[in-house]
């Protein structure tokens, strides 16, 4: 079990009387917080390497500009080329590693949502 669903159990255990929408708002918080954790790191990460890009790109193109010779100028374009494409790539890793983790968050409220139903006895029928 993971640390959060863990979490979760202790505080709806706490009480003996047990709180529908409390509970709720409480599961939608623990699972949000363990996002979020992974999702500010995924920022952090994603700030660092898009200015190191930002920063190649520039120092290609100011290269470039001053480059006189015509093997400079190609080997400062192939700097700034690189420096551009990593831009875009990080741009699209963040994009889908955020996507992964909305998914990830929804499917387990998902699981929690289920395993909340399935522990509520089922009225009977006659």
């Amino acid at each position: 079990m993971i640390d959060f669903e863990k979490e979760l159990k202790k505080a709806l255990e706490k009480n003996g009387d047990f709180n529908v929408s409390k509970s709720e708002t409480l599961r939608k918080e623990i699972v949000q917080m363990h996002f979020d954790k992974k999702l500010r790191r995924t920022k952090l990460f994603f700030g660092i390497y898009f200015l190191l890009s930002l920063g190649i790109t520039g120092a290609g193109y100011i290269g470039l500009r001053s480059a006189t010779d015509t093997r400079g100028m190609f080997l400062w374009l192939i700097l700034f080329m690189i420096g551009f494409n990593s831009t875009i790539l990080m741009k699209l890793w963040y994009w889908v590693v955020n996507t992964k983790l909305s998914i990830l968050k929804e499917i387990k409220e998902l699981q929690l949502q289920i395993a909340d139903q399935a522990g509520k006895k089922l009225p009977v029928e006659s």
